[in-house]
C-alpha cells in the first residue's frame, strides 16, 4: 500500500550519550573504540535525509499528472542516493565496530559481561537500521508511495472521462432539442432531462469551473421561459454557453 514516508528515527541504543553510558566505566580501559564517533557520523548523516522530498505523495500538487509523478520519484530516487545511502555506509561502519568492540570487550576479563552484551546489542541495532535503509525496505516504500499516487490519477481520469462521455451525450442531446423547441412545454421537457442532466455532471468536471455560475442559472425554475414568445431567445442563450463549453472540452481534448 502507498503512502507517505513514516521517518524512521535513530534509537537511543545508537546515541553517543547512551553509549558513553551503557559500556561500563571498567570498559574504558580498553582504549578508545570509536563507536562514540561512528555514533556521531550516523546522527549527523541521518540529520542530513529530507523526508519530504522521499515521499512522492507528500510533494505531488492536487492537480498531479503521470509525468508529475514520475518527475517526483525520480527527485526521492536522487534524495535516497544523496542521503539515505551514505547513511547506510555510516550505520555499516558503526555495526562492525561495535562487532569488533564486543570481542574485545570478551576478550578482557577486567570488562563486565555486561559491557560486551551491549556492544553486541548496538551492532545487531545498527544492522537492523542498516537493513531498514536498504533498497528492499524503504527504497521500495517510496516505490509503494509511488504506485498508490499513480493509481488514484489513473482512477480520477478514468472517472473523469466517464463524466466527459455522460457530459458530451448529454450536450448533444440538448443541442439538438434547443433547435427544435418552440413551446414552454419543449423546452420544460429538455430541461427536466437534458439542461438538469448536464447540471449534475458538471461539478465533477473541474476544468468547467468557469461555467458552473451560468448554468445553475439556466438549470434553475426561474431559467425557463414564461411564455412560448420568450422560447427562441432563451434556446440562443443556452445554445451560446454550451458552444462555449464545447469549444473549451475541444481545446482540453
Amino acid at each position: 500500500m502507498g503512502g507517505p514516508l513514516k521517518r524512521i528515527d535513530i534509537p537511543d541504543i545508537l546515541t553517543q550519550k547512551d553509549w558513553d553510558k551503557k559500556k561500563g566505566a571498567i570498559a574504558k580501559i580498553a582504549g578508545k573504540t570509536g563507536v562514540g564517533d561512528a555514533m556521531k557520523a550516523v546522527d549527523k548523516a541521518h540529520g542530513a535525509i529530507d523526508w519530504k522530498k522521499l515521499s512522492v505523495s507528500v510533494n505531488a500538487p492536487s492537480n498531479a499528472t503521470l509525468d508529475d509523478l514520475d518527475s517526483l520519484l525520480d527527485e526521492a530516487r536522487a534524495e535516497y542516493k544523496r542521503s539515505v545511502e551514505p547513511l547506510r555506509t555510516q550505520l555499516q561502519k558503526l555495526r562492525d565496530l561495535a562487532e569488533a568492540t564486543a570481542k574485545r570487550f570478551k576478550s578482557n576479563k577486567l570488562i563486565p559481561k555486561d559491557s560486551a552484551a551491549h556492544a553486541e546489542k548496538v551492532a545487531k541495532t545498527a544492522d537492523q537500521l542498516f537493513v531498514a535503509f536498504n533498497q528492499s525496505s524503504l527504497g521500495d516504500k517510496i516505490v509503494d508511495d509511488y504506485e498508490g499516487m499513480k493509481d488514484a490519477i489513473e482512477k480520477a481520469d478514468k472517472v473523469r472521462a466517464k463524466g466527459r462521455e455522460i457530459l458530451e451525450k448529454y450536450m448533444l442531446s440538448l443541442a439538438k432539442k434547443l433547435k427544435t423547441a418552440k413551446t414552454v412545454s419543449d423546452y420544460q421537457d429538455l430541461w427536466k432531462e437534458d439542461i438538469r442532466g448536464v447540471g449534475t455532471q458538471l461539478p465533477k468536471m473541474p476544468e468547467l469551473k468557469a461555467f458552473l455560475k451560468d448554468w445553475r442559472n439556466i438549470s434553475s425554475q426561474d431559467g425557463i421561459p414564461e411564455t412560448d414568445e420568450d422560447v427562441k431567445s432563451r434556446c440562443k442563450e443556452v445554445m451560446a454557453v454550451l458552444a462555449r463549453m464545447d469549444k473549451q472540452m475541444k481545446a482540453m481534448a
